[in-house]
């Protein structure tokens, strides 16, 4: 099989809409380079295709002509967002392609990466239990740093995460798997730790002050 015959799917597992999560922002940046080396893609997003069974009949179908497979998904208690779970269920159930592989994103708004690791570890098992093949995956941290623009219109922060993301590629298309130095790469904080807390505190307190809980913020109502 040449490289022009070969399939991206790119499954978006954030419920927000399209062209505001960091989760499709990474995936996006895979499927353009994927795109310049002669692959075709198709894009869904998870939430959306679940709603209807025209849409999971879809999604099916993209997943059974898929060569590869690129999830890409915020971190939710420490897990996949359930309508992923479900759909990978569902993938799991299907006739996919022979030798088809399975790749994860995982982002968190933790400032470290390694809170991702169990929700990778869950991916790794989906890809067990669907007959793909487990080609890796990768963890950020301070997600909440992020938006959903294009990485190269995100400044120098995103500048460890596209060559993280570049190397995945060189490999996937290779038909190899994520290598380690894309993985520590993506797992680099994108900004200094204080930095990003003092930031997300900000943020906390904004919210509250707009809905008017700003003083309760250290209410310990369940404690005993």
């Amino acid at each position: 099989m040449t490289t022009e015959d070969q399939r991206v799917l790119l499954l978006v597992g954030s419920p927000k809409a399209p062209g505001r999560s960091v989760s499709e922002a990474l995936g996006c940046h895979v499927i353009e380079k994927m795109e310049a080396r002669g692959w075709s893609s198709r894009t869904i997003f998870i939430r959306a295709s679940l709603q209807s069974d025209g849409g999971q009949s879809t999604l099916l179908n993209a997943a059974s002509n898929a060569d590869l497979i690129l999830l890409s998904f915020p971190l939710y208690v420490d897990s996949l967002p359930a309508p992923v779970i479900r759909a990978m269920e569902l993938i799991a159930e299907h006739v996919l392609r022979k030798n088809a592989r399975l790749v994860a994103i995982a982002n968190c708004g933790f400032p470290e990466a390694r809170h991702n690791n169990v929700a990778l570890d869950i991916c790794r098992r989906l890809a067990d239990a669907a007959g793909l093949e487990w080609a890796g995956g990768l963890a950020l941290g301070m997600g909440g740093a992020l938006s959903g623009k294009h990485l190269r219109d995100q400044g120098p922060m995103a500048g460890k995460i596209i060559e993280s993301l570049d190397l995945a590629v060189d490999a996937l298309v290779g038909g190899e798997s994520i290598p380690d130095e894309a993985v520590r790469r993506m797992a680099r904080p994108i900004i200094p730790a204080v930095m990003y807390t003092a930031i997300g505190n900000f943020g906390w307190r904004r919210q509250a002050k707009r809905y008017g809980v700003k003083g309760k913020l250290n209410d310990r109502p369940y404690q005993p």
